[in-house]
C-alpha cells in the first residue's frame, strides 16, 4: 500500500492486520551520490580521499514539501574513521589504534527527501535537501574529534603519523537527532555522552554533560557553548565508544528521552542480569534536567544472561509513540529487533530515591521497563543486506552488521530505518572503499502496531 501525505508531516496508512513481530519493507531509497561537504581549510591530502556522504547515525521526520514529498532530517557521526596499526617497540603485535583522516570534519545535519522511483520495481532515491554544518554559539566549527581527554576516551589519531589529535572542547560523535522547539534540534552524541541543544541553523548554544564531566581544552579554548552538568554519573561509566546512540522527543514536547547504547562497565558486586541492563534516561527539554530514568533489559526475557553478552548487543536508536511509549531498535550478533517500551511498567530509579540521594529501594527490586516485540527484522536481514552491500547475498555473519543507526516514526506501524554505512572506509582505515561497497540505504518498513 503506498503511503499517502496529508496537509500535516505526519503520513496515514492502514496498519496491516498479522502476527506480533511481522514485518515488511514498503519501500526502499539509496542515497545519492554527493561529495562529502568538508570546511574550507581541509588540508589538500583529506580533500583528494574524495569522501562521498554517509555515515547517516538517525533520522528525525521533517514536513513534508510542498508537493507532499516525504522530507527527514539525517545527522552524521564525527565522519570517516577506521583504524590503523601503530609498530609497538618492543617487538609485540602491532596496536591498532582508531583514525580521522579528515580531523577537521564537522558532523552535519543533512535534510532528505524521498523521492519515488524512475522505474517500477527499482529504489527511490534519498535526495539531499539541505546541509548545515554542526557548530558552535559564535559559529566557529565543532569538529567530530574527542571532547574529553584520556582517560575518559581513547585517542584518535592522525593516519599519516599514528600521532593523537589534538582534542576538541566542541568536538562531538554525533550519533542521535530529534526536534526541538522554534526549529532547532537536539543531538545526541556518544565520547562524553553528552546532549546537545541546536539552533534552527545547527549552532550549539547548550550542551547536558554527567555530572564530573571535564570537556577538554585546546590552545586555551574552552567549549563554545554553555555546559550543564545534569546528567547521571553512571553515564561516565559507558562502556568505550557506547555513549548515547539514540534519542526521541515526546509528541508532547515534554520529555526527552536517550539511552546509552550498551550496558555501563559495572561496578564491584553488581548483579548478574545487570550486565544486560542499560540505562534509558528521561530530561525536560525546557532545562536538560533529568526528571526520570529507568532500567532496560537486552534481549528476551527468556535469553540467558552469557547469551546476550556474547551477543553483543546494542541500542541503534529511539522515536517516541508516546508520552510514555517508545519504538527501541535493538541490535546483536544474533538479533535485530523493533521493541515498543511502556515507561509506566518500571520503576523511576530517581524517584526510587530517599532524600538523601542513597536508595530507597534495593537494586535487584528495581524492576525493569516491559517491552513488546513489534518488528522482528531478522527475515528481512538478506534484502537488507543485498541493498546497502549492492548485491550481496544472504543475511550478513552478524546481524549488528547491518548497521541499522537511524529511526523515524512516520505513522502508527510505519517506520523509517537508515544504515550508517561508515563512508565506504576501506579495510585499512584511511581512504573510502575503491571500488565502492557499502552505500547509505533507507527503508520504509510497516508493521502491526496493535499487536499484543
Amino acid at each position: 500500500m503506498a503511503l499517502t501525505v496529508m496537509s500535516t508531516s505526519w503520513i496515514t496508512i492502514q496498519a496491516p492486520a498479522g502476527e506480533p513481530g511481522t514485518a515488511t519493507i514498503e519501500s526502499m531509497y539509496v542515497l545519492e551520490d554527493a561529495p562529502l561537504p568538508l570546511p574550507s581549510d581541509t588540508p589538500a591530502a583529506s580533500r583528494a580521499l574524495d569522501f562521498r556522504l554517509g555515515g547517516i547515525s538517525d533520522l528525525s521526520l521533517s514536513e513534508p514539501a510542498a508537493d507532499g514529498t516525504i522530507q527527514l532530517w539525517g545527522i552524521t557521526d564525527r565522519g570517516p574513521n577506521g583504524f590503523v596499526e601503530k609498530p609497538s617497540s618492543d617487538g609485540s603485535p602491532a596496536k591498532p589504534l582508531r583514525t580521522l583522516p579528515v580531523p577537521g570534519f564537522q558532523p552535519l545535519l543533512v535534510k532528505f527527501a524521498l523521492e519515488a522511483p524512475a522505474a517500477a520495481g527499482k529504489p527511490g532515491t534519498l535526495r539531499v535537501v539541505a546541509v548545515k554544518p554542526i557548530a558552535t554559539a559564535h559559529g566557529g566549527p565543532a569538529s567530530g574529534r574527542p571532547a574529553v581527554a584520556p582517560p575518559r576516551s581513547k585517542p584518535m589519531v592522525d593516519p599519516a603519523t599514528a600521532k593523537p589529535l589534538p582534542v576538541d572542547p566542541d568536538g562531538l560523535d554525533t550519533e542521535g537527532l530529534s526536534p526541538a522547539a522554534d526549529g532547532g534540534f537536539w543531538i545526541a552524541e556518544e565520547y562524553v555522552p553528552s546532549l546537545a541543544l541546536l539552533t534552527a541553523e545547527g549552532r550549539m548554544v547548550r550542551r547536558i554533560v554527567p555530572i564530573g564531566a571535564v570537556l577538554g581544552e585546546r590552545d586555551g579554548r574552552q567549549a563554545g557553548c554553555q555546559v550543564v552538568e545534569a546528567l547521571p554519573e553512571v553515564c561516565l561509566r559507558r562502556a568505550d565508544n557506547r555513549g548515547f546512540e539514540g534519542l526521541a522527543l515526546s509528541p508532547d514536547g515534554s520529555r526527552l528521552f536517550t539511552m546509552l547504547q550498551s550496558p555501563p562497565e559495572q561496578e564491584a558486586g553488581a548483579a548478574e542480569e545487570e550486565k544486560v541492563d542499560v540505562p534509558l534516561f528521561v530530561l525536560d527539554p525546557a532545562t536538560g534536567l533529568s526528571v526520570a530514568q529507568y532500567r532496560y533489559r537486552m534481549g528476551e526475557p527468556e535469553e540467558a544472561v552469557s547469551a546476550l553478552v556474547a551477543a553483543d548487543g546494542k541500542i541503534s536508536a529511539l522515536a517516541a509513540t508516546g508520552n510514555d511509549t517508545l519504538l527501541v531498535l535493538e541490535q546483536s550478533a544474533t538479533a535485530s529487533r523493533l521493541y515498543e517500551v511502556d515507561l509506566r511498567t518500571g520503576v523511576d530509579h530517581l524517584a526510587a530515591r530517599s532524600g538523601n540521594g542513597l536508595p530507597r529501594t534495593a537494586p535487584r527490586q528495581i524492576r525493569t521497563v516491559t517491552k513488546q516485540l513489534v518488528a522482528d527484522l531478522a527475515p528481512l536481514a538478506p534484502s537488507f543486506n543485498a541493498a546497502l552491500n549492492r548485491g550481496g547475498s544472504g543475511a550478513p555473519g552478524k546481524l549488528s552488521d547491518l548497521k541499522f543507526e537511524g529511526l523515524a516514526l512516520l505513522a502508527p506501524g510505519v517506520v523509517a530505518i537508515v544504515n550508517d554505512n561508515d563512508f565506504d572506509m576501506d579495510a585499512a582505515g584511511a581512504a573510502p572503499a575503491d571500488p565502492p561497497i557499502r552505500r547509505t540505504c533507507l527503508w520504509v518498513v510497516r508493521f502491526d502496531a496493535d499487536a499484543k
